[in-house]
């Protein structure tokens, strides 16, 4: 945890937490934390499970209520430095544990499972709070913990995120993973024909990513997980031995339930256009776009499940995308 710098006394009056000296002894280094029932309006504050880091069993609704820290705070950062949920069930539903914010102009999806590393940008409606609330049923016991760090940005701050971005990532270089993406497949059973789904339901936002000076294109490839693009379809039957290799990957308009759409594509190794902007499937192939700004979006439809026109999607994990920014 980062401190902000503070007269003993003001960290006194927010109760808390000083742990060293800042501005030449002058200061001390405070910690601003808080878990269940509480309200903050102090910038750069800790919103933790009760008892953290230890195991959180459960119970009623766990709730933060952010009001802004003054009138030119536009946007919440919210940092999930830890954060570990129960997961979805097998339809892709945040059906044990979840956790959610309301109260801004930005629709943020219900999040589960493990998000530790994620980041999202909220924006503040005018002097509405906002509100963080994490539900966590007390009857499914495990190793279930978070802490948040809420960063307050002013409207002029050179790290606000664009309009319309829930994500936001800066630098030539990163990688971009979707909500619960992980490298194991999830174990939760469900009575549907769908286990072992990470991916969630119901999910449409966008990610940016800031269009560093000097670059004019962006590529976007998969990561070395073999596991790393597996949005729709079943992975459980597919051919592990070409997986990585595209193996499945949809890029032919056919993406009609769950997909990520990059604008413009063109396949790198063939230099020739995609032809569609959307990407689903089991596999994906590597291209680049030279549309501005650089962004992407995510949309997964309200089941996992098998429907009247579809297969069910079977262990899908989301993905994981590497970007390279291109020089012009």
């Amino acid at each position: 945890m980062n401190g902000t710098c503070l007269a003993r006394r003001k960290c006194n009056n927010l109760n808390g937490t000083i742990t060293g000296s800042c501005a030449s002894r002058r200061g001390r280094c405070c910690i601003v934390s808080r878990t269940c029932g509480s309200t903050s309006n102090v910038n750069n504050t800790y919103f933790t499970s009760p008892g953290y880091p230890a195991a959180y069993a459960g119970g009623a609704a766990c709730t933060i209520t952010v009001n802004r820290c003054n009138s030119n705070i536009c946007q919440l950062r919210i940092d999930f430095l830890d954060m570990v949920l129960a997961q979805p069930d097998g339809d892709g539903n945040c059906a044990t544990d979840s956790i959610t914010v309301t109260g801004g102009n930005t629709v943020v999806p219900t999040l589960c499972g493990d998000n530790t590393g994620q980041t999202i940008y909220v924006d503040f409606n005018g002097n509405n709070a906002l509100t963080i609330t994490v539900t966590a049923t007390s009857s499914t016991t495990f190793s279930r913990r978070w802490n948040i760090r809420l960063t307050q940005l002013g409207c002029d701050c050179p790290g606000i995120a664009p309009n319309g971005c829930l994500q936001y990532y800066t630098g030539t270089t990163g990688t971009i993973n979707s909500f619960n993406f992980g490298d194991a497949a999830n174990s939760a059973l469900s009575a549907s024909l769908v286990t072992g789904t990470r991916q969630m339901v119901n999910l449409n936002y966008g990610i940016c990513i800031r269009m560093e000076a000097g670059f004019c294109a962006i590529q976007y490839a998969q990561t070395n997980d073999v596991f790393s693009f597996t949005v729709s379809g079943d992975v459980e039957g597919a051919d592990l031995t070409v997986l990585g290799t595209a193996l499945g990957a949809s890029n032919d308009g056919a993406c009609t339930t769950d997909f990520v759409v990059i604008p413009n594509p063109t396949v790198v190794a063939t230099g020739v256009a995609v032809g569609t902007d959307r990407f689903c499937g089991i596999g994906f192939v590597t291209v680049s776009s030279a549309s501005k700004p650089f962004v992407l979006y995510v949309v997964t439809d309200a089941s996992e499940g098998a429907t009247a026109t579809s297969p069910p999607d079977v262990a899908n994990r989301g993905f994981s995308l590497a970007y390279t920014q291109i020089a012009c």
